[in-house]
């Protein structure tokens, strides 16, 4: 059988079943295919994430595709992945990802800092401020 063949068949297995990556990593182990290969396509990371959740968000065409299919027709979707060129997020995409997701926070914590001082000092019932003011004599 082809390796690549091979590896999605197993992808799919590991699927199916939900298991780690870790998991897969040994089920390829003892068929000969070490990871990371440069050959294969659709690799996952080097994490303890489980197989559903890497398909899920690298490969978006094969988890739809799998969702919406049952086992027996997991073959049909073997041949179908032959064609399927799905990409992970490159490195400069997931920095400007998280870049954005920083700032938003940021953002987002100084926005609830000046609605929480604006009501600090807007309370009636708080008989002193938060500013110190001197009495006039």
């Amino acid at each position: 059988m082809d390796k690549q063949r091979l590896y999605d068949a197993m992808l799919i297995k590991a699927f199916r079943q939900d298991k780690s990556v870790g998991h897969l990593w040994w089920w390829l182990k003892g068929l000969g295919i070490e990871i990371p290969d440069k050959t294969l396509l659709r690799q996952p990371p080097t994490s303890k994430m489980r197989v559903q959740s890497f398909v899920g968000h690298y490969l978006k065409p094969l988890a739809d595709r799998l969702w919406d299919t049952d086992r027996d027709q997991d073959i049909k979707t073997l041949d179908w992945m032959a064609n399927l060129e799905c990409k992970r997020i490159r490195d400069r995409e997931r920095e400007n990802l998280v870049r954005k997701s920083n700032l938003d926070r940021r953002r987002t914590g100084l926005i609830r800092q000046s609605l929480e001082r604006h009501t600090k000092q807007n309370q009636w019932h708080v008989t002193k401020s938060n500013i110190r003011t001197r009495r006039a004599k």
